[in-house]
């Protein structure tokens, strides 16, 4: 990196640690993942003189190590008696399908039917989730991408932001703690402190081994479950200290917040009011479905709520741990929406809009609007 870049980075960190410190300081649900997205979103769009290259991303070597030891983090919570609700997963799996599915259609007809977008444009922006997949498929169709990735983002943005503050409010208010608000007393042993290296050794071995495999987040998910494992059994219990957590939490949060704010505002703002209507058919789709399966199977809101919410599977899994509500639960269900819209979604994306010769014919054809 070059100095200019190193400066940058520091100015963005102190940005973002400033938006956490606000959030906390507003007792903010996921303060700490939240905050920081808020204040470089809102910094970027504004065009405030304090990022000096507006281009500017986190280094591939920071992000990799924060998704190993945020993926440690978030399984050091799982608990060895989590089994004990497993058998109901098969159930809410089912209904997580019908879920995408109803989420998919609904923004689906929404965009076409009212909005009079072409059908691969309605389509995409439906897709909860899975950005990468989306808009490689779309490219492939010779879909327009603007519109789409405006709205994917947008409810990115506001899933991190508005998710915490409806999760903790529709819940018993001393249901769900703010694992990163805790004091967590650090011990400084010897002992603790070869015992904490070991897990994170062990954490970083199965990331990598999962990223190679080409699993989904495989850095992240991959520490995740290696330290769920540990716990879970008893092996290796651990915890990683909130001196250490806090820090990786505020750099996730930032680096969503740079990805984010590379929207272009002057396509951003005829598409707003239409990108906010698709969050909250979304969202409405996701919380109908969580409210149904929470009364059916007797299984906590919150959890099935987070594990229901379309889209931006890391910053899930974050808030989950962040909220101490079941993040072996949320875990499981978001990598398998991830997985499940990876493997399937080409072959849906085919037999829905057909082949993408005859789509872009298709497009054409159906006059577009915001």
């Amino acid at each position: 990196m070059s100095g200019k870049d190193i400066l940058t980075l520091i100015g963005v960190l102190a940005l973002g640690g400033a938006g956490a410190a606000v959030f906390e300081l507003l007792s903010l649900p996921a303060g700490f993942l939240a905050g920081p997205m808020v204040a470089l979103v809102l910094v970027k769009s504004l065009s405030l003189p304090l990022i000096g290259d507006q281009d500017f991303t986190f280094p591939t070597m920071l992000t990799s190590t924060n998704y190993i030891f945020i993926g440690a983090a978030m399984g050091s919570a799982v608990s060895p008696d989590f089994w004990e609700g497993a058998s109901l997963w098969p159930l809410s799996m089912l209904a997580l399908v019908a879920v995408v599915g109803g989420i998919t259609t609904a923004v689906y007809l929404y965009a076409y039917k009212k909005c009079k977008w072409g059908r691969d444009e309605a389509f995409f922006a439906g897709l909860p989730g899975a950005l990468g997949m989306t808009a490689a498929l779309a490219q492939e169709r010779g879909a327009p991408m603007d519109r789409i990735m405006i709205v994917q983002l947008v409810r990115l943005f506001l899933l991190i932001a508005v998710l915490p503050l409806i999760v903790t409010n529709m819940v018993d208010p001393n249901g769900s703690v703010d694992v990163a608000a805790q004091d967590v007393e650090a011990t400084l042993s010897l002992a603790a402190v070869i015992e904490l290296m070991t897990a994170l050794l062990i954490c970083a071995i199965f990331a990598v081994l999962a990223q190679k495999l080409k699993a989904p987040a495989g850095l992240l998910t991959g520490a995740f479950f290696a330290s769920a494992a540990l716990n879970s059994t008893g092996l290796l219990e651990f915890a990683l200290p909130i001196w250490l957590a806090t820090p990786c939490y505020i750099i996730m949060g930032t680096n969503v917040g740079l990805y984010i704010g590379k929207m272009d505002s002057s396509t951003l703002k005829p598409m707003l009011s239409t990108s906010l209507v698709v969050f909250v058919i979304s969202l409405s789709v996701a919380l109908t479905g969580a409210l149904m399966i929470s009364w059916v199977l007797d299984i906590s809101f919150d959890k099935v709520f987070l594990a229901f919410a379309p889209g931006g599977m890391e910053a899930m899994l974050l808030i989950s741990i962040l909220l101490d509500i079941d993040p072996v639960f949320v875990a499981t269900h978001q990598l398998a929406r991830f997985m499940g819209l990876l493997a399937f979604m080409p072959i849906v994306t085919r037999y829905v809009l057909g082949p993408a010769s005859a789509q872009k014919t298709d497009a054409t054809e159906n006059p577009v609007a915001t």
